[in-house]
């Protein structure tokens, strides 16, 4: 279990209005505005440079290239994108975790006898009581 779980409490309409609100203000603040900005400042652009115009949804998706990119290249200290191999277990590592296989289909087995021999009794028990009510039912 996480430490520090923060939970929100949604309480009533009124709530859920609150909650709306505040995704779509969330929303129109650092999506819908700077996408806007995005799309007016292309058009400006393009009014000296013979490119195309470009309408919302294309600033939608210049703005978010422009994040994203903003986003990969400012983290110095860890990698979002990073190519590398795995590091390989010791020896230790590896009986380690053989072991912890090897004792978890142990149990799982346990576990799946137990249950099917408690299907069988209350199968075999259910087919008793049926028997009793047939032949109360004859006599």
């Amino acid at each position: 279990m996480r430490r520090r779980t923060r939970i929100i409490q949604i309480s009533g309409l009124r709530g859920i209005l609150m909650m709306l609100f505040m995704a779509s203000c969330l929303a129109a603040g650092f999506i819908l505005f700077p996408a806007a900005v995005a799309m007016h400042l292309w058009n400006w652009a393009a009014s000296f440079a013979p490119i195309p115009l470009i309408n919302i949804y294309q600033g939608l998706m210049l703005w978010a290239i422009v994040a994203i990119s903003g986003f990969i290249i400012n983290d110095k200290k860890k990698f979002l994108v990073a190519f590398k191999t795995p590091d390989r277990l010791t020896d230790e590592e590896m009986k380690k975790v053989l072991e912890r296989v090897k004792i978890h289909s142990q149990t799982r087995q346990a576990l799946n006898s137990m249950i099917l021999n408690s299907a069988k009794s209350l199968e075999e028990k259910d087919k008793a009581e049926d028997t009793k009510e047939n032949k109360k039912e004859n006599v």
